[in-house]
């Protein structure tokens, strides 16, 4: 036995040195990855996080786009330093790598590509699913993922300086009071306790009701991020020296994951420049309640919301589909699922490879259906290699 556990430390020490686990898995497009950053500040809002309401919203977001030309591969995180040490990322975050070049022109292959923009979940940060970008990128599409400022762990600007979340706006403290209220850490205890579509979106109610910033406030924020950076897709189409002339701007996308998924449902809701949309596991928090879902639209859930499938396509008017996962749960749609930060929760007993391979697959699929138009693939047939749940409700 003692001779089993030393041949085990020694192949483990071996992977470690041989720098194996250190690099993102490879995306499957035909296309290389690129990957940019950007900084925009919005006039016309103030920042809500700022205590004396005296500065203006401003967005930092991190691009992710085809390439033809490698230079290097980009680290996952800017400063890892300063993250590892205060939000629980591990060590292997010094030296993880992407598949992606920095600032390298955009591919020449086509005049311009669809356009998509992500919002990641509360308390998260915009690389958090940087194994989709560069799957999304690989295959064509142009992913400029927004950091919604005070409300994720950090960002990074184009110049390199970090800004992280900040426990001492009032703002925030209105987040913590209301999450720690008993009533909201009830609630979600009756999700799995009935079956009935009526009183589920009960639920969702008295969830808006209970967490009020939470959860209509700070959606209807993150939408307002995105609405603006769509006003200003036009200007980095004219003049960006990266994107000058590679933005299709007649087919735009918007994905999220958890609070970034009920953002989604707000844009798609309320802007018609956004053509189609998905939402993971974020179910139908904020507007959706009360509100149809306009474009054609995607839900991918964890096991929490097994048997949600009728009553979240029933808050589209447009094609929708609803995918749950069997196993999973929240944090199986994210790199951590492959890269685990210290004192995560919140994953399933599912093979973490399984999600990561479903989301990939199927967020592809539907948006070359209904953004490039050119989509042949079945996304129910690709379900069917996996244990999911899979409703549908076609509109044609």
């Amino acid at each position: 036995m003692k001779q089993t556990f030393l041949i085990l430390w020694i192949l483990s020490l071996l992977t470690s040195c041989s720098g194996q686990n250190d690099q993102l898995p490879a995306p499957s497009g035909k296309y290389l990855t690129g990957v940019s950053y950007i900084a925009l500040t919005d006039s016309s809002r103030k920042e809500l996080f700022d205590n004396d309401l005296k500065s203006n919203r401003v967005l930092t977001i991190k691009v992710w786009y085809p390439a033809d030309e490698k230079t290097h591969d980009e680290l996952y995180l800017e400063n890892p330093e300063i993250l590892i040490t205060n939000f629980g990322f591990t060590d292997i975050y010094r030296t993880l790598k992407t598949s992606s070049s920095r600032d390298v022109p955009v591919s020449s292959n086509e005049h311009s590509y669809p356009v998509l923009i992500y919002s990641h979940g509360w308390g998260e940060h915009f690389s958090q699913n940087t194994i989709l970008m560069e799957e999304l990128a690989s295959h064509g599409y142009i992913v400029f993922s927004i950091a919604h400022h005070f409300e994720c762990k950090f960002s990074a600007y184009p110049d390199g300086r970090i800004i992280i979340l900040n426990p001492n706006s009032n703002r925030f403290n209105q987040f913590m009071k209301e999450q720690s209220n008993p009533e909201a850490l009830a609630i979600f205890g009756k999700m799995a306790k009935t079956s009935d579509d009526d009183q589920r979106a009960d639920i969702f109610t008295e969830t808006n009701n209970i967490m009020p910033v939470l959860m209509k406030e700070s959606p209807a924020y993150w939408a307002g991020d995105i609405t603006f950076f769509l006003s200003e897709l036009e200007k980095i189409n004219s003049s960006d020296a990266i994107f000058k002339g590679k933005l299709d701007l007649s087919g735009i996308g918007v994905l999220g994951m958890s609070m970034g998924g009920i953002a989604t449902n707000e844009v798609c809701i309320s802007d018609n420049r956004v053509k189609a949309g998905v939402n993971i596991d974020g179910a139908i928090y904020g507007s959706a309640v009360n509100e149809k879902i306009k474009t054609p639209y995607l839900f991918l859930n964890s096991q929490r919301y097994l048997g949600y499938g009728n009553l979240f396509t029933s808050r589209v008017v447009n094609d929708s589909y609803s995918v749950t996962v069997r196993n999973s749960d929240h944090y199986n749609f994210t790199d951590y699922a492959l890269f685990p930060i210290r004192n995560l929760s919140q994953i399933g007993t599912i093979d973490p490879e399984i999600p990561i391979r479903l989301m990939n697959s199927l967020t592809i699929l539907f948006f070359d259906k209904y953004l490039m138009k050119s989509g042949n693939g079945d996304l129910e047939l690709s379900c069917k290699k996996f244990d999911v749940e899979y409703v549908t409700n076609k509109k044609e």
